[in-house]
């Protein structure tokens, strides 16, 4: 793949929490899936908020992978402001005081994918499915993709491999079966 189709992708710390050297399916999948970035052109998004939880919960396998993108130049380093306009409309669209909360924890990772190439990987499927929901009103939210390494059927090293694409069927908004 050309590095002129590479991704800018925001990566969850539960990526980097969970990715490690055991052969724990979802340890696994998450090495496997980090060593695919690596691997193929794409690159990492840091923000600081991102980057300050990473260095709370990453595991050592995701240190050394954290210092082999730098190395590489594949780290797209970003000052992220937050985004008043999409956390007021968080806040407006009628979730329980328990879900919104659940989706603003997660709204540095949504800032980021918007102002970058509106890709988000995480392991948090309670998230996804309330950003699904919100999507349905909050318009900017319709076009994010989220990927899930632990989910076979996502296909995530191939979608990688694959230049990371867009794919309706992994956009927040897409209201079809996943």
């Amino acid at each position: 793949m050309k590095s002129a189709d590479s991704k800018r992708l925001v990566i969850d710390a539960s990526i980097a929490r969970a990715a490690g050297r055991t052969d724990h399916p979802i340890s696994k999948a998450c090495r496997v899936f980090l060593e695919g970035v690596l691997n193929v052109c794409h690159h990492v998004v840091l923000t600081h908020d991102i980057r300050e939880e990473w260095n709370r919960h990453q595991s050592n396998y995701t240190l050394r992978w954290r210092s082999s993108m730098v190395a590489r130049k594949k780290v797209a380093w970003r000052k992220v402001s937050q985004n008043d306009e999409f956390r007021t409309s968080i806040q407006n669209i009628g979730l329980s005081e328990k879900d919104r909360a659940a989706v603003l924890k997660d709204a540095h990772l949504i800032e980021a994918a918007l102002e970058t190439d509106l890709r988000v990987v995480s392991l948090d499927e309670t998230a996804r499915g309330l950003l699904r929901r919100a999507a349905q009103n909050v318009k900017p939210l319709k076009q994010v993709l989220w990927v899930n390494p632990t989910k076979d059927q996502e296909h995530t090293i191939e979608w990688l491999e694959g230049g990371a694409k867009d794919d309706q069927a992994r956009q927040l908004g897409f209201e079809g079966s996943v």
